[in-house]
């Protein structure tokens, strides 16, 4: 804790109920980052502090480890199949909290993780292994190659950077590190093959998702926002009594009031914002048309919506929302893909509004380029030489 006093309440919200607080020096441990919340574990029960008062140490009573092969997949759960939360460099060490079968749990980026067993190795205890415990250094003389994984024959571009930030200082800060550290490797090579800073690139992912593809506490499911005006488009005009009875939104900003029902006698509700009520709609649409659903959502870390499936190299919807749903590199992929030479101009001359108007729309140009220009200018202070 980095504070005199910090309040822990039951729900990631400043109105949350109030359980306790803690002093200067506690030690809390963290399940999860949540935006600007940390989900902790306090008494036994899960609980939430306010992130940007914590700094975050990588701690475990279980056993360091070292990774024995070039690149490590880490995933969200023990599964080969799982979503992509990044990877490690071989030497890299990594304390090991308990085993699953053929997985071993560890702690990535701040929230729990999961890596295949037998690429790591138990490293014994020394006073030199005690110092480091918990660290995570990128070994110098990584390889920078595409390595073919053998959990299911896929080969992925190094996610992670040589580089490790600390999540620290303001909440752009704390968020830019978190995402460049999770997936800096990546970003570096696509951006420079565009011939853009890297810094543009990542505030882009910062301010659409914050920086998550995949949504840990909604079953790791791929974050998604369902727009209701969309889906008229692509079912609802043909069907208007039906959607009406399900969907509606403001005729004057269409982007603004989205609400549902699954049954007429039920009352209107909001969903915008929470992951498992943006699925609860999408799958209820699902069954009305797929095809449609999948046209009327945003997609992944970038937020692109299905609709420009063609865009970005696919032949159909469905074809993106699998290939967006598999892992984290697919979605960063379609995020370069997505560039026109119009938007790669403006953001080589950092003209982050205007660029915001061609990604978010006209309606919402000057508030997501704010965003991108204050997650921008975050990473440039954190790390000078990534801007240039």
């Amino acid at each position: 804790m980095n504070t005199a006093r910090l309040n822990v309440r039951a729900t990631p919200s400043s109105n949350g109920k109030y359980l306790a607080t803690l002093n200067r020096g506690a030690a809390i441990k963290t399940l999860a980052i949540l935006d600007e919340w940390l989900e902790i574990e306090f008494n036994r029960v899960t609980a939430y502090v306010f992130a940007r008062y914590v700094d975050l140490v990588y701690v475990s009573g279980g056993y360091l480890a070292q990774v024995n092969v070039r690149l490590l997949n880490v995933r969200a759960t023990p599964n080969a199949t799982a979503a992509l939360c990044g990877q490690l460099a071989i030497d890299n060490q990594v304390w090991v909290e308990g085993q699953q079968k053929d997985w071993c749990q560890i702690r990535f980026n701040g929230n729990r993780a999961y890596v295949a067993s037998r690429y790591l190795q138990k490293i014994t205890a020394t006073k030199d292994s005690d110092d480091n415990a918990g660290r995570i250094n990128i070994a110098d003389d990584a390889e920078d190659l595409p390595i073919p994984i053998a959990e299911h024959g896929q080969k992925l571009s190094r996610l992670t950077p040589k580089t490790i930030l600390p999540i620290s200082g303001s909440n752009e800060q704390r968020s830019v590190a978190t995402v460049w550290n999770r997936w800096g490797g990546l970003l570096g090579s696509l951006s420079e093959e565009k011939n853009l800073e890297v810094a543009c690139s990542l505030a882009i992912l910062c301010v659409e998702s914050s920086g998550k593809g995949f949504e840990q506490n909604n079953q790791n499911r791929m974050i998604i926002r369902f727009e209701n005006h969309k889906f008229w488009r692509y079912w609802g005009k043909n069907n208007p009594q039906q959607y009406r009875e399900h969907f509606r939104y403001r005729n004057d900003k269409v982007w603004l009031g989205h609400e549902w029902r699954g049954d007429p006698d039920f009352a209107w509700q909001s969903f915008h914002g929470q992951q498992h009520k943006e699925w609860q709609v999408f799958e209820f649409a699902r069954q009305l048309d797929e095809e449609a659903a999948m046209l009327s959502i945003s997609m992944g870390a970038p937020q692109i919506m299905g609709f420009h499936f063609e865009r970005i190299g696919f032949q159909s919807v469905q074809e993106m929302f699998a290939a967006f749903s598999d892992d984290i590199q697919g979605q960063i992929n379609g995020l370069f893909d997505f560039f026109s030479p119009q938007m790669l101009n403006y953001l080589q001359n950092l003209a982050f509004i205007e660029f915001a108007g061609m990604y978010n729309g006209s309606g919402q140009k000057q508030i997501y380029g704010t965003k991108i220009q204050k997650h921008y200018e975050a990473i440039v202070k954190l790390m000078p030489n990534q801007a240039n």
